[in-house]
């Protein structure tokens, strides 16, 4: 009797292992992967499957497609922005995740292919419909005509509603990625820490939240008040230029992030040249890092303008770790340094820089020495 009760508590015992065992299996699945299975009618040849892990894709895998039908598999390690691409280009973009992804659809009418199966994806689209909507009011010619109020309105509600699309899907790495893509370039470094500190880990862990962990600690070395960080990059002429050798006594320089092919960053050159010329030679340089990648277009784009000052540049377009040195997100963008090599201000217009390089340099003077004065020539 004892020992057939011993044995049936040793059973239990047993039992209870396997259970408990069953269970922590069961919860714990290994992850499953991706299967994309696509059928794109009227698509021919290789398709190309890339990622996003900042600004730029890179080629993961590759297939041919039989009779407008592809398939691709593998494993991610979060959820992350990627494209199905042909040599012409980009078919579309969408999140991809481990899950059983569908993608079908025609390629005359890229607009129209439909993903299904992924829940970042799902969101995402969801997210680009309100935004999109804001976006299509602000280019409308009526709010073109207009005062420049009701557009700064739409951009705030524009901006409110992406904050709160993060708040709302912070367990997703979508989140992360819409904080990325389209509110980090108008924050600060507190009020990205303050935006992360509201992801889920994992999605604070992706790829995209490891880019703006980065980028916070970037402006928090960069902010006004702390001294400049040297960086050196070759010219034209293929010769490392340090940015320290135009810092020094006396001198106020621009650090200028820019390139040929940025609308914006072309729009602000004539104000830059005006300022460049009026204050060169009392003190002021401008540094100017391009973000471009092609050189010819570079150099011909300097050629034909009358940007005088250093340029310099790796052709590594949002690859260029200078950029992400400084925290740059958008271009143009600057820091002004000022002859004590600390930064003065970041993202500076050539107005408001004009107005303070008049009294740093000229209004500092004592007025009652007419004989210095009277030999300050007039920059108005």
């Amino acid at each position: 009797m004892i020992c057939e009760k011993m044995w049936n508590f040793r059973l239990q015992i047993l039992l209870s292992v396997v259970t408990v065992w069953t269970v922590a299996c069961t919860e714990q699945p290994k992850p499953m992967g991706y299967t994309i299975d696509g059928e794109i009618a009227g698509m021919t040849g290789t398709v190309y499957l890339s990622v996003f892990e900042g600004k730029q894709p890179r080629v993961i895998d590759s297939t041919e497609v039989m009779n407008g039908a592809f398939r691709f598999t593998g494993d991610v390690s979060a959820p992350i922005y990627a494209a199905v691409e042909t040599h012409d280009g980009a078919i579309l973009r969408f999140f991809l995740e481990n899950r059983p992804i569908r993608i079908t659809g025609s390629a005359a009418a890229p607009q129209d292919i439909r993903v299904t199966g992924s829940t970042n994806d799902s969101l995402y689209r969801v997210f680009c419909v309100q935004y999109d909507s804001v976006g299509n009011l602000l280019n409308a010619p009526e709010l073109q005509a207009s005062s420049s109020m009701m557009a700064d309105s739409l951009r705030q509600v524009q901006f409110r509603w992406a904050e709160g699309f993060v708040r709302q899907n912070a367990r997703h790495v979508v989140a992360a990625y819409v904080l990325f893509r389209y509110l980090s370039y108008e924050m600060s470094a507190e009020e990205l820490r303050q935006a992360l500190a509201v992801l889920d880990p994992s999605a604070r862990s992706s790829v995209y939240g490891t880019l703006l962990e980065a980028m916070s600690e970037a402006l928090t070395r960069t902010a006004v008040g702390q001294p400049y960080v040297d960086i050196s990059l070759p010219d034209t002429a293929g010769t490392d230029c340090p940015l320290s050798q135009s810092v020094g006594e006396g001198r106020y320089v621009l650090l200028d992030f820019w390139a040929s092919w940025c609308p914006p960053c072309r729009a602000e050159i004539p104000q830059w040249v005006e300022v460049y010329d009026r204050f060169r030679k009392d003190g002021f340089e401008i540094y100017a890092v391009s973000l471009d990648k092609e050189r010819d277009a570079w150099v011909r784009f300097l050629r034909s303008s009358k940007m005088e000052w250093k340029q310099v540049s790796r052709l590594e377009f949002w690859n260029t770790p200078e950029a992400r040195t400084y925290g740059v997100r958008s271009i143009p963008s600057n820091v002004l340094i000022g002859p004590d090599g600390v930064i003065m201000a970041r993202n500076i217009k050539p107005a408001e820089l004009a107005r303070l390089l008049e009294e740093k340099l000229y209004l500092s003077v004592d007025p009652e020495n007419q004989e210095t004065a009277d030999s300050i020539p007039d920059k108005k």
